[in-house]
């Protein structure tokens, strides 16, 4: 957990993210949330696929979502504004929630969006607490998916619905590393699709939506070529969340993807109502 933590834990985050915004002309008083999200949307397809899961989701403005594993708030953001719910996001890492806060202040979506830094195994709220649950690329993280899955199942109401949107394994292995999510093997967990649904079954869930998007990652990634020297990166990007290896990672995800070591599932699972 502690390799983990600290690779989601890059230094003085939210000023280089600023300093970033700064460099590309960005008006800070009249930030949108399309100007974060070549940073903030950190994930296969991006504001692309967030779109897609807030329509799937059919969330509501009355409704309170748990996000679980919300990195710096893009997508948690992006959910409370296109719906008008209210949304709790929780990461493990200190200084993606501290960044979190702060892009959130600067777009005024503080009183609907709000943030905690703790684990998805031990998830600081009450049963039957929130109508929703989202969770964007974060199993592959886990190792221990059952008890990540049953805290989810716990704090969602009865007929509450999870999105999850999830890197899985494939029919090939090993994975080629490092990937976005890990720099080696020791920080990645991934189980393939049908295993996984069992795990999210076994938490107690209903299974609603299943749909393989591993076509569409595929394409997403298919210009990405092996890097050469030194890397030419953006002022604002990704690589300030996981290091400027960011190309090679994408590389070898595109590899990943192309030779069926790694998958990707979108599912809606649903907590019954008796």
């Amino acid at each position: 957990m502690n390799h983990i933590h600290s690779y989601y834990s890059p230094n003085d985050l939210y000023n280089k993210i600023i300093e970033g915004l700064n460099k590309i002309g960005k008006d800070l008083s009249m930030l949108t949330l399309d100007d974060l999200q070549p940073v903030d949307e950190f994930h296969i397809r991006g504001d692309t696929a967030t779109k897609e899961l807030i329509t799937l989701s059919n969330f509501k403005p009355d409704m309170h979502i748990i996000d679980v594993g919300c990195g710096v708030g893009g997508s948690t953001r992006r959910l409370s504004h296109e719906t008008g719910c209210s949304v709790t996001g929780i990461d493990l890492s200190n200084e993606y929630i501290d960044t979190a806060k702060r892009l959130t202040q600067l777009l005024n979506l503080q009183e609907r969006v709000k943030f905690h830094a703790t684990s998805a195994l031990t998830l600081p709220f009450d049963d039957n607490s929130f109508d929703g649950a989202w969770s964007i690329q974060m199993n592959m993280n886990i190792e221990d998916k059952p008890a990540w899955l049953k805290e989810v199942y716990r704090v969602l109401k009865p007929g509450g619905r999870a999105i999850l949107y999830e890197v899985c394994g494939n029919k090939n292995t090993p994975v080629y590393f490092p990937v976005p999510w890990a720099q080696d093997s020791s920080m990645s967990f991934l189980v393939p699709p049908e295993p996984f649904r069992d795990i999210i079954t076994s938490a107690g869930f209903d299974i609603e939506v299943w749909n393989n998007k591993t076509e569409l990652a595929r394409n997403a990634f298919a210009h990405m070529t092996e890097p050469v020297g030194e890397p030419n990166l953006p002022e604002l990007g990704v690589h300030l969340l996981v290091g400027n290896d960011i190309l090679t990672k994408a590389y070898n995800l595109h590899r990943n993807l192309d030779e069926e070591r790694v998958s990707l599932i979108e599912t809606v699972a649903v907590k019954p109502v008796n």
